[in-house]
């Protein structure tokens, strides 16, 4: 479980000849490949992203340092660019940290510290680094290991600013800026502001490159079997390219895919809604706002010009050897506030199903109308969504964005 060790921890200030136990913050990001991982949150008994970076942690501290992610990430599932933040005692730590701001205007500048402090700070970083990564598995890389700064959050109460179970971990702090401002150290989900998440996936009669297994879904496309498909197509075609994609295919799909955009009650895509709402003692708002969904065609990456020295043009590698199926690689791109729990994989495995026919799209559009419902037993539940989630081989937290360079 996640711990608030050091939300608070941090004094106003730091006396150079006697340094009390007070914490000092620091921040990561994270890529993982998430096969051969039991998602990311801490599980007894099992392999770990969060526990593989804490045991790491230990061995170099001689403790347990807790390790707060801003995604929990799903059994098999991968990060280009999860942040983290940990914090650290000051017999950790060769440096004197920087004093807390005292006014609201200085939270945009510079974090500033003594030229010999700074150099120590950067030096530290990058050893850490470079240890961490040494001592965790290859399939865990941390990089822009760093010092974490300061944010000011406004906020009525401490329960405002708390955390709730969903995919990312996370549910944006209730922020008003009437109330008096807080200053506290950075905080990989509170300070987050949208997330990017793709989902990779090919159509086609099989997953042509088997490298390809743990990074990308197969779904099978029979476009003869989707009346909606057939009416697009010449009668006889069905029958000699049965796996052939058209463009009207591909953009019906996009349309599809872009009735998840703006502002819904996801409450029909989220998962464990009510375990997660019992563990964490109060309700949990199912309301989150898709900004962008994009399908993205994903050609084959690598062109090759080879010559055989006397000017002429050999064709490449792929073409020697006959590759195919790449031209059925896709990619889907969601720019979004947070995610309940599975509800990407949910958002992928519902679209999936209205495009190849097996969903009335109007029954989507339906589930997603929950904020018109005043009354809660009338909303729409998981339940009440057939579809099964995406496998989540596919899914890839790609970025975790926040204000700054970071």
């Amino acid at each position: 479980s996640y711990s608030d060790i050091g939300d608070d921890g941090v004094n106003d200030s730091i006396d150079d000849t006697n340094r009390i136990q007070v914490k000092t913050r620091f921040r990561a990001r994270v890529a993982y490949r998430g096969t051969p991982f039991h998602g990311w949150q801490i599980q007894p008994s099992r392999s770990t992203v969060q526990g593989e970076i804490e045991e790491a942690l230990a061995r170099r501290f001689d403790r347990r340092i807790p390790v707060l992610g801003a995604g929990r990430t799903d059994a098999g599932v991968h990060a280009r660019g999860q942040a983290i933040h940990f914090d650290f005692l000051p017999e950790d730590i060769p440096f004197f940290p920087p004093r807390r701001p005292m006014a609201v205007d200085s939270i945009d500048t510079p974090i500033m510290m003594e030229d010999d402090d700074k150099q120590k700070c950067d030096d530290f970083c990058n050893e850490l680094q470079h240890s961490m990564n040494r001592m965790l598995p290859l399939d865990i890389r941390l990089f822009k290991v760093q010092l974490a700064p300061y944010t000011w959050t406004f906020v009525h109460d401490k329960d405002d600013a708390s955390e709730c179970e969903s995919e990312d971990g996370d549910e944006p702090a209730q922020r008003n800026s009437t109330a008096a401002p807080l200053v506290r150290p950075w905080h990989a989900i509170q300070a987050a502001t949208s997330k990017w998440y793709s989902y990779r996936f090919i159509l086609g009669p099989t997953l042509w490159n088997p490298m390809d297994r743990f990074t990308r879904t197969h779904f099978v496309h029979r476009p003869h079997l989707t009346p909606q498909s057939s009416m697009l197509r010449p009668s006889n075609l069905a029958s000699m390219e049965p796996y052939a994609l058209t463009k009207e295919d591909i953009d019906r799909l996009q349309t599809i895919l872009r009735l998840y955009e703006g502002t819904h009650d996801f409450k029909a895509f989220g998962g464990q809604l009510e375990q997660n709402e019992k563990r964490a003692g109060r309700k949990i708002s199912t309301v989150r706002t898709v900004y962008r969904v994009e399908l993205v065609k994903e050609p084959l990456k690598e062109k090759y010009v080879i010559s055989d020295g006397n000017k002429n043009v050999l064709p490449s590698p792929q073409e020697q050897l006959g590759f195919i199926g790449e031209e059925g690689n896709y990619r889907i791109d969601f720019l979004l506030q947070g995610a309940l729990y599975k509800m990407v994989r949910n958002m992928v495995g519902t679209a999936i199903e209205v495009w190849l026919g097996r969903m009335p799209q109007e029954q989507l559009i339906e589930l997603l109308q929950n904020n018109q419902e005043e009354e809660i037993d009338k909303k729409f539940g998981r339940k009440d969504n057939p579809c099964k989630p995406a496998p989540p081989e596919g899914l890839t937290l790609e970025c975790v964005y926040y204000d700054g360079k970071f």
